[in-house]
């Protein structure tokens, strides 16, 4: 599969001036939960949106952010955050998920971090943006037998009345179960996408296409057709151990830990699909997961071992040239695989930024002069190292 590199200049300078005194046609991103950054490179990767802040509480995936997207980052909790003044027209989001998943306890919103969906609602009744997309897991519709959604919904719809009582900017939803391999993704991924557009503007949030629907990019077309390198960064082998590989032997690819003979002193019991799952080089990956115990590190497809970090990356789209921190040492593996398995996958998020912009353009809503989100970018100056200070200063104009 060819890699798409990140379009991580909107507008050149000659393209500015070429459009000065006519409508902005970039728009500010301001991004939430926003892990590694997956949302926000596909947002760039459109060339319509450059971001203008991030923030997570995550110190790695805060050092793997800066070092391929820019400084623009706030590390800390969300909850604890004054919302920097900058331009921000769109709002991109991941939540958590895990409290939503099925293979989690499903407790929704009963849970501190199933209410994280909060701090979206805070950001659109303070910043009032014109759209927003929201990403997370199909499960947020049924958790607490579909209540969750009804309280989620009620948030984005009409976020100042919902948690202060008061009114101001409502917005219009669409929500979509989506399978990002219909995007162009090489993997099954199943997700939530919510849009929203503010109602005084007069615009429907679209129904989004599926334009790879029936024609899955493959496992095969994402890590064969083009090499991983040795020595790529991300791409270091951690070996298993000998029963781990006998183990893989006896299980042909596309299958699991079922396919052992349950007579076998090798065969393990399991919970769920994934473990000691490879991959099946004529179809889409299963789901890219960030973390889990023996067996669910996700299995190569030719050779008997797991994957590497950068295969995981290359599962998810991100771009070679991405290069994700863990620090080092033996925590690195884990570190780096959680930023993978937690992030939207880029060419995903692209896709849908792209048709909540073609919404937008069609209503005639226009974004930022290119000049102001970059003057913005630069007041939000990270501050701290994955091992020191938390917190941000927003530097004078």
């Amino acid at each position: 599969m060819a890699v798409v590199q990140p379009a991580v200049s909107a507008l050149s300078a000659g393209d500015l001036r070429a459009r000065r005194g006519r409508p902005a046609r970039t728009f500010a991103v301001a991004s939430l939960f926003s892990g590694a950054g997956g949302l926000d490179l596909g947002a760039e990767m459109t060339g319509r949106a450059r971001t203008t802040f991030a923030t997570d509480s995550d110190p790695w995936a805060a050092e793997t952010y800066r070092r391929n997207l820019g400084d623009h980052f706030i590390l800390g909790d969300v909850r604890d955050i004054k919302f920097p003044d900058v331009p921000a027209d769109i709002l991109v989001a991941g939540p958590p998920c895990q409290d939503y998943s099925f293979l989690w306890n499903h407790d929704g919103a009963k849970t501190e971090r199933g209410n994280l969906f909060r701090e979206v609602a805070r950001f659109l009744a303070e910043r009032q943006p014109k759209a927003f997309v929201l990403e997370n897991v199909t499960g947020l519709l049924s958790a607490n037998h579909g209540m969750a959604w009804l309280l989620v919904r009620h948030a984005l719809r009409d976020p100042s009345r919902f948690l202060y009582g008061d009114p101001g900017a409502r917005y219009a939803l669409s929500a979509s179960a989506v399978n990002f391999a219909d995007f162009g993704v090489p993997q099954h991924r199943h997700r939530l996408i919510v849009l929203g557009i503010r109602r005084d503007l007069g615009v429907q949030p679209p129904a989004l296409s599926f334009p790879f629907a029936g024609r899955h990019m493959t496992v095969e077309k994402a890590l064969d057709e083009e090499p991983i390198p040795l020595g790529a960064a991300n791409h270091d082998i951690y070996p298993d151990n000998a029963d781990i590989v006998e183990r893989l032997s006896l299980i042909p690819p596309g299958e699991n830990y079922t396919a052992i003979p349950e007579s076998h002193p090798l065969r393990v019991k399991g919970l769920i699909s994934h473990v000691y799952r490879r991959l099946h080089p004529d179809q889409p990956s299963y789901t890219v997961i960030a973390g889990g115990g023996g067996g669910t590190h996700g299995y190569h497809h030719v050779e008997p071992r797991r994957l590497t970090n950068r295969e995981r990356a290359r599962l998810q789209t991100f771009p070679d040239s991405f290069v994700f921190v863990g620090g080092g040492g033996r925590a690195e593996y884990q570190r780096v695989r959680s930023q993978i398995g937690n992030a939207v996958p880029p060419i995903a998020a692209k896709h849908v930024v792209s048709e909540l912009i073609e919404a937008l353009d069609a209503g005639g809503v226009t974004g930022t002069p290119l000049r102001q989100i970059e003057k913005a970018r630069r007041r939000v100056k990270f501050v701290g190292q994955a091992t020191g200070g938390v917190g941000y200063e927003e530097i004078a104009n």
